[in-house]
């Protein structure tokens, strides 16, 4: 007889989770304009940049957005919440000699910690989870430098089919990568 009443409760105890997640109320903190997201990115971006000498030559930032959604999507249940994340990512041009991977490492764990971020340091990146954002910096093995930079919480401007957003910038943004050769970087 035990046996039964877990089985009964289980269900409904999964039941009741379920439709308490798709009745969540959303959140009462208001969105960041799409303006003073992209603001923000846009000046993060640019001090990554600013922080090489000799430069990276910095291939053109691809914008996009990832609407929240809650309920069951793939289901008529599935509904946007006003809510989205803008995310920029950017690959610099300049290709990076194996042997010189560790100072662009170095140079922006130095520019983030300078800015008071707290950065996590990984074998061939340099992340900062702040509050509503995120930065990462990465150069692989074939000398490809990008970043990518993230503001959450905007307002979502995307259509009701998730289509269009903050779209903007070159589809495929590291076709440019690690195409130039310098004579600091590349040798």
């Amino acid at each position: 007889m035990r046996v039964a009443i877990r089985r009964m409760t289980v269900p409904g105890v999964l039941l009741a989770l379920l439709v308490g997640w798709y009745a969540w109320p959303e959140s009462a903190e208001p969105t960041a304009p799409v303006d003073q997201a992209q603001h923000r990115i846009e000046a993060e971006l640019a001090d990554v940049a600013g922080a090489f000498h000799p430069e990276l030559q910095w291939a053109e930032a691809r914008y996009e957005s990832d609407p929240d959604l809650t309920g069951f999507c793939g289901t008529s249940g599935c509904k946007k919440t006003g809510r989205s994340e803008m995310i920029a990512n950017q690959a610099a041009r300049v290709r990076i000699t194996s042997e010189r991977i560790q100072e662009p490492l170095d140079i922006i764990q130095a520019l983030w910690t300078g800015k008071g971020y707290s950065v996590d340091r990984h074998k061939g990146s340099v992340e900062v989870k702040g509050s509503g954002f995120t930065l990462w910096f990465t150069v692989g093995v074939e000398g490809c430098a990008k970043v990518r930079a993230t503001v959450a919480d905007v307002t979502d401007i995307s259509n009701p089919d998730g289509t269009g957003g903050f779209g903007q910038g070159p589809l495929d943004y590291a076709a440019q990568c690690a195409t130039v050769d310098d004579p600091y970087w590349s040798h």
